[in-house]
């Protein structure tokens, strides 16, 4: 009884962040910055909002390395706003891309993803 208590718990702790939009991915496990790795892009829409399926995060403000930015660069090189290099770390290029998307959206020109870029970014 108390291995299948001990599995169902563990359990939650994994699926839990994902569910609640925090930046550890349920088959990725938290994030660590490697320089030089890049992640593949898979843009797919659910339940009418855009995922890349390294984070279901909609309300974090974004500093980085963490799995939110790797899915913010990839939504933003789908609405065509390169990042540059999708590694999850928010540099100078990702700052670009998202005062371009910013601007474009009649957004407040800040660079930093919060709800409401977020939200231009999911549709």
């Amino acid at each position: 009884m108390a291995v299948v208590l001990g599995g169902l718990f563990g359990g939650l702790l994994v699926v839990a962040p994902w569910r609640h939009g925090g930046s550890t991915s349920p088959s990725r496990g938290a994030f660590a910055y490697k320089a030089g790795k890049t992640y593949h892009c898979v843009v797919k829409r659910e339940d009418g909002r855009l995922y890349a399926g390294y984070s279901t995060t909609s309300t974090a403000l974004l500093s980085g390395p963490v799995w939110d930015v790797v899915e913010a660069q990839c939504l933003l090189r789908y609405h065509g706003f390169d990042p540059g290099v999708v590694d999850g770390a928010y540099g100078p290029n990702t700052t670009r891309a998202v005062k371009r998307l910013q601007s474009q959206a009649s957004l407040p020109v800040d660079g930093v993803v919060g709800p409401h870029t977020w939200q231009v970014l999911r549709k």
